[in-house]
C-alpha cells in the first residue's frame, strides 16, 4: 500500500532546536535564586547507621538545607519492587548508597558541607558476588525482603534471591542418550554504564502554593511522578513533572533516581535546586546493565535437528533492582527463536552490596544471547554444518507453539537468516586471509503475547494514551506523555497522525512529556513506543477524523462512505470540489457544536480491544535479526579488528526508514563496546575505573560501516504493520563477533569484553 508520509525520511521535529543550540537540557533550567545540590554518598558496602550529625554542614555559611532520612517519610520507591529508601535510614547497602543531601549557593560551599557531616556506621559483613549471594548463610542484603510492596503476585524472595523463573518442556533428561552432539559450557557479562554523554540533571523548583515542578533528564515522566509521589508522600495534583531534553538514554533514564532527593532539598530550602551526577558518580552509582554468569548444556541429532537444552542463568540485582521483574522473559530469551521439544531452564536474580542495577538498551537480552549464540556456534561446529544453515534448521516458523504456551505469529527469523546467508555466499567467494573470520548470530526480542490493539496484558508497563486536536485553521496537535530521548518517536508519531488525517506532517505540532499537560504515557522504551504509542496516536487521531467525517456528512447531505480525506480537505469520493477544508470543519464545530475536535480514541481502543479477545495466546509482531561479522586477529597481541559488518533485521514496515537505519546503526556501535571493550571494573564493591579515560567506549575510529537489509513482514498489531527496533541490533552483535573469534583463530572466549588481553591469553593457552 501506498502513503503520503509513512515510509519517508522526514526531517525530525526536534532536529532544529537540538542543531541551534536552543534544546533545553536539564541543567539549562536557571533562576535568580537556584541553589546546588550534592548528595553525600556512603564509603562502605554494608554497614548499620548508627548516627548522623549534620550541625556543622547547617551552620556553614550559604548552604540552605540539609537533609537526612530524617526529612523523609520512611517509603521505600522502585519500578517493580519497592526495595529501595530515598536517603539510607536502617543500613546502607553499597559504596555510593545516598545518606545525605546538601544544597548551598554555590557548588564549592555545598562540596565543603559534605566534608562537615559525619556518620557513624556499623559495618556488616557484604557480599559481592552471585555464587556468594546464593550460597546458604550469606550475608543478607535485604532482611526484611519478604515484606516489600511488589507489583507481581508471584514474587516469592527468599535470601538473597530476589526472582526467579523457570521454562519447562519435554524431558530433557530422558533425551541426553539420543543426542550424537552435546556441548556444555559456563558464560559471564560484566556490568556496563549506558554510555549517555549528559548524566543525570534535575531541577525542582516550588511556587507560592507549594506546588513543585521538576524538569529532569527523563523518558518517564509519569513513573519520575509516582516514586515522588509515592516515596514524599506528596498528592500528584501538587507535583508537576516535566521531561527535559535528554542528552541520550539507552535505558538509563526511566526511572527515579535523583529526583527525589532535589525535591526533599527543594522543599527544605524553600528555593530552586539543580541537583546533577558527576561522570564518577554515574560511572559508579548509576543503575547500569547487570553482570550474568550462566551454564548451557544443548544436545542436537546429526542432521543438526536440536532435542535438548538445559540452562541456567543468574544476574547480579546490585543493592537495590530498578528493573521489572525479566527472569520470565530471561528464560524465553536463553531459549531463543529456536524449535527444541525438550527444555529446562531456569533464571534468577540476586541482591549483592554491589552498585544498583536498572535498564539499559534490551534488557535482559545481550546476556542470554551472548551465551545461547555462542554455544549453538560450537555445536554447529561439531556437527561440521554451516552456521546459517544450523539456525534455519531449527528457526520457529508461523504457528510454532512455543515453551511459554503462545504460538508464533509473523516471524522474521527465517528472512533474516536467508538475507545473510546470501550476504555471506557472496562475501566468502574471496580467498580467506589468515587470522581472518567470520561469525553469525540472531535475536528475537519481544516474548510476550499482545491483543490486537498492540497492547500487553501487562497493563501497568503498557499503558498509553494520546490525543489530537484539530486547530480552527486545520493545523493538528498531537498531545502525548511520550518523551524523545533520541530514537525519533516523535516524529513518528507526528507521521501516523498526518497519515491518518490527511493533512501535510508539517501541519502537525506536538506536545509532549508533562503529567500536568498531557495524558498518562508508561514510557519511552522496550521497542515498544511505535508499537504502543504509535496505536495510541493512531486511534485518536482516527477518532479525530470520524469526527471530521460526521461533521462533513451532516453539511453536504452525504453518506460517510461516500467522503474522502485527504490534501487538508473531506471531499465526495469523485468530486474534489465538492467538500469542506478541514480548517473549515474545524471552525464549524465550534461555531456549531460549541467545542473542538478533540480525538482520544478511548472508544475505538475498547473496540479493538475486544475483537482481539483470545489473541494473547499468540506472540505476535517478535523482533527478529540476523548479524554476520568479519574479523582480523593478531596472534602477536590478541588484537581483533572488525573489517565487515552485515545486519539484517525484521521492522514490520519502516514508518522513517533512515530512523531505522540510525537505530540498527547505533546499536551495533554500542554492541561493539559490550563485546570487545566495556567493562565497570568492580572490586569489593567499588567501581575502579569511574572516567572516560578508564572505562574503555568505542570511539569513531572503531566504528566500522554497517550493511543492511530490513525485511518487512507486517505485523498485525503495529500500526500499519510497524514492529519496533530500537533494542534487537544490540543483542547479537557480542556473540556474532565472538563466533568471527573463533573462526579466525580456534579461540572460544565465553567472557565479555573480549579485549585484546583475553584474546591474546586464549591463544597462548591454545598453543600449550
Amino acid at each position: 500500500m501506498e502513503y503520503r508520509v509513512l515510509g519517508n525520511s522526514v526531517i525530525k521535529k526536534d532536529v532544529a532546536d537540538k542543531a541551534t543550540g536552543k534544546a533545553r537540557y536539564g541543567a539549562d533550567y536557571l533562576f535568580p535564586d537556584l541553589l546546588i545540590g550534592k548528595i553525600l554518598r556512603s564509603p562502605v558496602a554494608h554497614a548499620r547507621i548508627l548516627k548522623i550529625d549534620t550541625s556543622r554542614a547547617a551552620a556553614l555559611p550559604g548552604v540552605k538545607a540539609v537533609v537526612t532520612y530524617n526529612d523523609t517519610p520512611r517509603h521505600r520507591i522502585g519500578r517493580w519492587v519497592k526495595d529501595r529508601p530515598i536517603l539510607a535510614w536502617d543500613k546502607v547497602r553499597y559504596i555510593g548508597e545516598p545518606v545525605a543531601a546538601v544544597a548551598a549557593v554555590d557548588e564549592e560551599t555545598a562540596e565543603e558541607a559534605l566534608g562537615l557531616i559525619t556518620v557513624e556506621y556499623e559495618e556488616l559483613p557484604p557480599v559481592f558476588g552471585i555464587e556468594e549471594a546464593e550460597r546458604p548463610g550469606a550475608p543478607v542484603v535485604h532482611e526484611d525482603l519478604a515484606k516489600y510492596e511488589c507489583e507481581s503476585p508471584k514474587f516469592h524472595p527468599h535470601g538473597n534471591v530476589l526472582s526467579e523463573s523457570s521454562l519447562k518442556k519435554g524431558d530433557v533428561e530422558a533425551v541426553w542418550k539420543q543426542c550424537d552432539v552435546i556441548w556444555e559450557d559456563n558464560y559471564t557479562t560484566p556490568v556496563v554504564h549506558q554510555g549517555f554523554i549528559q548524566p543525570h540533571e534535575t531541577t525542582a523548583a516550588m511556587d507560592a502554593s507549594g506546588k513543585i515542578t521538576v524538569w529532569t533528564s527523563t523518558k518517564a515522566p509519569f513513573i519520575v511522578r509516582q516514586s515522588v509521589s509515592e516515596g514524599l508522600d506528596i498528592p500528584m495534583s501538587r507535583l508537576r513533572i516535566i521531561a527535559a531534553t535528554v542528552g541520550g538514554d539507552f535505558g538509563g533514564k526511566g526511572t527515579a533516581q535523583i529526583e527525589p532527593i532535589c525535591v526533599v532539598l527543594t522543599q527544605k530550602s524553600g528555593q530552586p535546586v539543580r541537583l546533577a551526577l558527576t561522570r564518577e558518580e554515574e560511572l559508579s552509582f548509576s543503575f547500569m546493565r547487570d553482570a550474568t554468569k550462566s551454564h548451557l548444556k544443548i544436545g542436537a541429532k546429526k542432521d543438526g535437528t536440536l532435542i535438548a537444552f538445559q540452562g541456567q542463568i543468574t544476574y547480579d540485582a546490585g543493592a537495590y533492582a530498578d528493573l521489572a521483574d525479566h527472569m520470565p522473559s530471561s528464560c524465553f530469551l536463553l531459549h531463543g527463536p529456536y524449535r527444541i521439544p525438550n527444555i529446562d531452564i531456569t533464571a534468577h536474580r540476586v541482591y549483592t552490596n554491589n552498585s544498583p542495577r536498572g535498564h539499559m538498551r534490551a534488557p535482559p537480552a545481550p546476556q542470554p544471547v551472548f551465551a545461547l549464540e555462542s554455544h549453538l556456534d560450537m555445536v554447529a561446529r561439531k556437527l561440521n554444518m554451516d552456521p546459517v544453515e544450523f539456525r534455519l534448521h531449527n528457526a520457529v516458523e508461523e504457528g510454532d507453539l512455543l515453551p511459554t504456551g503462545a504460538r508464533i505469529a509473523n516471524p522474521g527469523i527465517k528472512e533474516t537468516l536467508k538475507r545473510t546467508q546470501d550476504f555471506l555466499r557472496k562475501e566468502q567467494k574471496e580467498h580467506p586471509q589468515i587470522n581472518t573470520g567470520w561469525g553469525v548470530a540472531s535475536c528475537q526480542w519481544g516474548g510476550m503475547p499482545i491483543t490486537a490493539s498492540g497492547i500487553s496484558r501487562d497493563k501497568r508497563n503498557n499503558a498509553s494514551s494520546a490525543w489530537v486536536k484539530i486547530n480552527d485553521d486545520g493545523t493538528v496537535v498531537l498531545i502525548t506523555g511520550a518523551t524523545e530521548s533520541g530514537g525519533g518517536p516523535i516524529t513518528i508519531l507526528c507521521q501516523i497522525v498526518a497519515e491518518v488525517l490527511g493533512v501535510d506532517y508539517d501541519d502537525v505540532s506536538i506536545v509532549a512529556s508533562d503529567t500536568d499537560g498531557t495524558p498518562y504515557e508508561f514510557a519511552t522504551g522496550g521497542s515498544r513506543t511505535t508499537v504502543r504509542v504509535g496505536n495510541s496516536a493512531r486511534l485518536a487521531a482516527e477518532d479525530a477524523r470520524k469526527q471530521l467525517l460526521d461533521l462533513a456528512a451532516g453539511k453536504l447531505k452525504i453518506a460517510l462512505g461516500d467522503l474522502v480525506v485527504a490534501g487538508g480537505r473531506v471531499y465526495v469520493r469523485g468530486q474534489t470540489q465538492k467538500g469542506l477544508s478541514i480548517a473549515e470543519l474545524a471552525s464549524l464545530s465550534i461555531d456549531e457544536r460549541g467545542y473542538p475536535i478533540l480525538g482520544t480514541g478511548a472508544e475505538l481502543r475498547r473496540t479493538e480491544g475486544a475483537s482481539g479477545k483470545g489473541e494473547e495466546d499468540w506472540l505476535d509482531a517478535p523482533m527478529h535479526g540476523t548479524h554476520a561479522v568479519q574479523v582480523k586477529v593478531d596472534p602477536e597481541t590478541g588484537q581483533v579488528t572488525v573489517l565487515k559488518y552485515f545486519a539484517s533485521h525484521d521492522v514490520g514496515f519502516a514508518i522513517h526508514p533512515q530512523n531505522v537505519e540510525g537505530q540498527i546503526e547505533g546499536a551495533v556501535s554500542a554492541g561493539l563496546g559490550y563485546a570487545l571493550y566495556e567493562e565497570v571494573v568492580i572490586d569489593k564493591g567499588r567501581s575502579l575505573n569511574p572516567n572516560l579515560s578508564d572505562y574503555r567506549m568505542p570511539t569513531t575510529s572503531d566504528i566500522v560501516p554497517v550493511q543492511m537489509e530490513t525485511v518487512e513482514i507486517p505485523s498485525r498489531t503495529g500500526p500499519f504493520g510497524a514492529k519496533g527496533i530500537g533494542e534487537p541490533p544490540i543483542i547479537p552483535v557480542a556473540p556474532a563477533i565472538a563466533n568471527a573469534i573463533y573462526d579466525a583463530v580456534g579461540v572460544r572466549l565465553t567472557r565479555l569484553p573480549m579485549t585484546a588481553e583475553r584474546v591474546f591469553l586464549g591463544i597462548k593457552e591454545k598453543r600449550g
